[in-house]
Formats: structure tokens, sequence, C-alpha cells
């Protein structure tokens, strides 16, 4: 009994999906998308002494802006090389580049990439072309804002305005 509500719920649920002018939306881009890209993310931070430093555990969220609502594709999260794997992309056929025109000849998506104690990060507008894996480099800046200030203690004897 309770088995078959629950698939009642889904069924329902599906159908509200199937019927929201958003699904109709994400329809027509996968239409006018029918090729794939690939992307991968190089996530890191700049050290004077060490150069590059990967960042591992890094979160990743790729959208797409559809009909003025983002539709969320994927969540990636970074090995321990500050790296993703690669994510495939519903892109326009790289045919678009072959004659004159003056639509895009890629698919633009967004990122936002956080860590901890990393300050989070927006890349707007990434390309991605049909056959081709983009590499996107993301430098990160630490939070200092989460470090501890170090407050030295004053010693009440001493008077700061008179030198010794």
């Amino acid at each position: 009994m309770l088995q078959n509500k629950k698939n009642k719920d889904i069924a329902a649920s599906e159908q509200v999906l199937q019927d929201s002018p958003f699904f109709d939306l994400l329809e027509q881009y996968l239409d006018e998308h029918p090729k794939t890209g690939y992307l991968v993310f190089q996530v890191t931070q700049e050290s004077p002494l060490q150069g590059k430093i990967p960042i591992p555990n890094a979160k990743i969220t790729i959208s797409k802006n559809i009909g003025g609502e983002h539709y969320i594709s994927k969540v990636l999260t970074t090995n321990s090389d500050g790296k993703t794997e690669a994510l495939a992309l519903p892109t326009v056929s790289a045919e678009l580049s072959r004659t004159p025109s003056d639509g895009e000849v890629y698919a633009k998506y967004n990122a936002t990439i956080s860590a901890p104690n990393f300050v989070t990060k927006d890349i707007y507008d990434i390309p991605i072309f049909e056959g081709i894996t983009s590499i996107q480099p993301v430098v990160m800046e630490l939070d200092y804002t989460l470090l501890p200030t170090y407050q030295p203690e004053l010693d009440p004897n001493i008077n700061p305005n008179i030198l010794r």
C-alpha cells in the first residue's frame, strides 16, 4: 500500500516537471546544443615559496542560465591534485565556426568555486567547444578574515606615551 502511494507521488512529481515551462526551455536548449564539449577545473593557490599548490576537495558548481532561471547542471569536487574529472556539457556544432555568422560557436557556462578557508570565486561565460576538453585554471585566495589575529598583551604598568 505504501509503495503504491510512493509510486503515485513520483509519477505526479514527474508530470509536474514535464508540464513546467522550465522543462520546455531545457528541452529547447538541448535541441539547440546537440554536441558535447568537456571541462576540467584546476584549482590552486599561489605560494611565493612553493608556486602553485593544488587545493583538494574544492567544490565547483557549474550552472547554465536558461530562460531567466539557473539550471544547476553539476557539482564537482577536486581530487588531491586540485583537478576535477572531465565534465561533458552540451554545446553547439563546430560546423558553425566554418561559415560566417553572428552566432556564437560555443556554449557558455558559469561556475562557483568554494573551498574551506578560501574566498569563494565566481567565473562567468566559460566557453565550451564541441569535442574539446578545456582546462579552466582557478587561483583561489585565502580568506584572511577567518584567520586568528595577533593581539599582544599590554602591560598595564607601562605608559605607552613615555619613552624609556
